[in-house]
């Protein structure tokens, strides 16, 4: 069997036209758009990774392959959405999860933006991003638009539109025969999107994008708080209008008004409505599904093997209900190669419990892993040494610097196909080795895609 060919990817931008890219970047440093949070401290971007179009093209590719190969680890263990939670040790309230959802449904991998490092060229996706609540397209986009108008002849260009691209999902997602209703809600929080722009209506214009990509597919669309809807097990009602589909940007678990999930969690279960991504989704996040495409190197095709192998780091997991035998091998594989590995917490996020075992005493290591992983599951991952780029930013408070700094690459993935991308730097000053994540500081940027490489 032939595979297809790996992707390599580089930053380009050096190999621009030095005049075209000093004229960029200084009008992206005169330019007010940048401020994205006025707090002081907050650095932005003031220019764009840049790739190949084929490349990146590519790169796509081989996420949706490492996210059907986690989809192929979870169903070798599970077949519904119930017995992976089982699977996966996963005590919390379901809430908007249907139990019964079968793990062969495609809807599962609707949308995702699993997360690259690239060392040497070659993408290595430490992390997999499956469901509702992935936030940043509609600003992410302004950018990119941005930057591709500061350049003089109109390339690089910016990649496929993730609004698009997942406007043309969501109409996917309407049942035969549905008249095309969707619901685009505004909700309460306490944490997430709804609780950081804090009201419904900085929500409703954050959402206003979402809405209007959707309108240009030709869905009708209802946007109304989930406090308004109406229904049950029949079906879903907002503003009067039965709705087919329900634009959740959320999990249940966030939402802070549990008379509004019990409606909504009556229509899921009963079929009456659909999210457009549903939350069994979500479980795929868990990083031990990393750890589980490794335990079945054997079990995948031969290109499959190859992809894990490529391009998903050695990982592997600790926590309740592993057997005895294994949980002895992982800790001495752990205690042998302290150095080279970091641990997470299976279903963290925000880069919270990361430890590089670099920076633990190496007669602690052991005991640390053995004691955390009593009380939840850990993933212990290869460390990798990222590529790093030269990158021009500057500060809400008017400062500027320039730092050699590595990047997270994470795709936006819409029924398997990449439209645009979500960057992540770390902040200048920050410590090498330390969790790449917005919540900690990260920068976000994005990219700009040139149709071919150019010579060197």
């Amino acid at each position: 069997m032939e595979c297809g060919p790996d992707a390599t990817l580089y930053d380009l931008w050096p190999r621009l036209p030095g005049g075209a890219r000093t004229a960029l970047l200084r009008r992206a440093a005169e330019a007010d758009r940048w401020v994205l949070d006025a707090l002081p401290g907050r650095w932005e971007a003031l220019r764009p990774l840049v790739f190949s179009a084929p490349d990146y093209q590519r790169f796509g590719e081989l996420a949706a392959g490492v996210l059907r190969c986690a989809l192929l680890a979870c169903r070798r263990r599970a077949g519904t959405a119930g017995e992976l939670c089982r699977a996966l040790d996963d005590h919390r309230e379901p809430r908007l999860l249907d139990p019964a959802q079968r793990l062969s449904d495609p809807a599962l991998l609707r949308m995702a933006r699993p997360d690259a490092l690239v060392a040497g060229g070659r993408p290595w996706f430490v992390e997999l991003n499956v469901g509702p609540n992935i936030y940043g397209v509609p600003g992410l986009e302004r950018r990119g638009a941005a930057f591709a108008r500061d350049w003089p002849d109109g390339t690089p260009a910016e990649p496929p539109s993730t609004l698009r691209a997942r406007a043309v999902a969501l109409a996917g997602a309407v049942p035969d025969g549905g008249r095309r209703r969707v619901l685009v809600p505004t909700w309460r929080a306490a944490s997430g999107i709804a609780a950081k722009l804090g009201g419904a209506g900085a929500l409703r214009r954050y959402l206003r994008p979402a809405v209007e990509a959707a309108e240009a597919v030709g869905l009708e669309v209802t946007v109304a708080d989930l406090s308004e809807v109406r229904g049950g097990a029949d079906g879903l009602w907002a503003g009067g209008d039965r709705v087919d589909v329900v634009f959740n940007q959320f999990v249940g678990s966030v939402v802070a008004d549990p008379a509004a999930l019990g409606v909504l969690r009556e229509a899921v279960r009963a079929r009456g409505v659909r999210l457009f991504v549903p939350e069994a989704a979500c479980l795929l996040s868990a990083k031990q599904v990393l750890a589980w495409m490794h335990e079945d190197l054997d079990l995948y095709a031969p290109c499959d093997r190859a992809l894990v192998l490529g391009h998903v780091p050695w990982t592997a997991w600790l926590g309740p209900g592993q057997s005895a035998e294994r949980r002895r091998y992982v800790l001495a594989r752990a205690a042998r190669e302290r150095a080279g590995l970091v641990v997470k917490p299976s279903r963290g996020h925000g880069g919270t419990g990361f430890v590089a075992g670099a920076d633990v005493a190496d007669g602690d290591w052991v005991g640390l892993l053995a004691r955390r992983s009593r009380e939840e599951t850990l993933v212990l991952q290869r460390r990798l040494v990222p590529d790093t780029t030269w990158m021009r930013f500057r500060c809400a408070d008017g400062a500027r610097t320039t730092a050699r700094v590595p990047f997270v690459l994470s795709p936006f993935l819409l029924n398997g196909h990449a439209a645009g991308a979500h960057v992540r730097h770390p902040s200048p000053g920050t410590a090498p080795g330390a969790p790449v994540n917005t919540a900690a500081g990260a920068v976000s940027n994005t990219v700009l895609l040139l149709p071919d490489r150019p010579p060197r």
